[in-house]
């Protein structure tokens, strides 16, 4: 059967429509009753979808969690560039990539909630396509920071002993950890009235200021 170029179009918009459809419903699913709660029955369910058209995309349920995660960070990370082309040293950049993602997950409560839940994710299947998919946007957002991290150093306002890659990934988990509190964390939290909110931007400061030789001033100086 031949099929026109039109044809082919459309058929391929049909299917990525209905997979974002099915993103949709799992990261709703996930937000509302956790990964351990989430079935495929449900997203199917929630989607409007028969189950088995869900293997059509992902072949498990942790191909489909995967691929969760990679849109959540690949949001999160247009976002954080898009903050971050407002300044114009490193070390307004690194303080951008903070505020940007707190402000994108206050902006966003079912995001986070999703992504406090998929922050505990396991990797299962590291050869499965949406695996490799939320790793390689995961290691991008780790490059951005890092580029950030080096022009702060050239610029003498980063610290020149830290390495700009590994910098940006320990900070990534350690700010991903304000994100997603133990049990333990939580309690203390409420037992001295903290607000999830205030905990984060206090991780932000510390990871700021654990990096810098000299603090960036409060006022940012955006480009002309």
């Amino acid at each position: 059967m031949y099929y026109s170029d039109t044809m082919i179009s459309r058929m391929q918009l049909k299917k990525e429509k209905k997979k974002k459809t099915i993103l949709d419903a799992a990261e709703k699913i996930v937000a509302e009753r956790g990964m351990a709660g989430m079935t495929m029955g449900q997203v199917a369910l929630e989607a409007d979808v028969a189950t088995g058209t869900l293997y059509l995309y992902f072949k498990n349920k942790g191909s489909l969690l995967a691929a969760v995660n990679a849109r959540l960070n690949r949001e999160v990370n247009q976002y954080m560039q898009e903050k971050m082309s407002i300044y114009r040293t490193g070390s307004e950049k690194v303080r951008a990539m903070g505020d940007a993602t707190v402000e994108y997950f206050f902006a966003n409560p079912q995001k986070w909630k999703a992504v406090t839940e998929l922050y505990q994710m396991k990797v299962q299947d590291p050869e499965d396509p949406n695996v490799q998919d939320f790793l390689q946007v995961t290691n991008e957002m780790v490059q951005i920071m890092a580029q950030a991290y080096q022009q702060g150093i050239q610029e003498e306002t980063i610290r020149k002993d830290l390495d700009p890659v590994a910098t940006a990934i320990y900070n990534r988990m350690a700010f991903g950890n304000a994100f997603t509190p133990t049990t333990e964390q939580k309690m203390l939290l409420e037992l001295n009235r903290i607000t999830p909110e205030r905990y984060l931007m206090v991780a932000s400061g510390l990871i700021v200021r654990s990096t810098h030789k000299t603090l960036p001033a409060d006022q940012q100086v955006k480009k002309s």
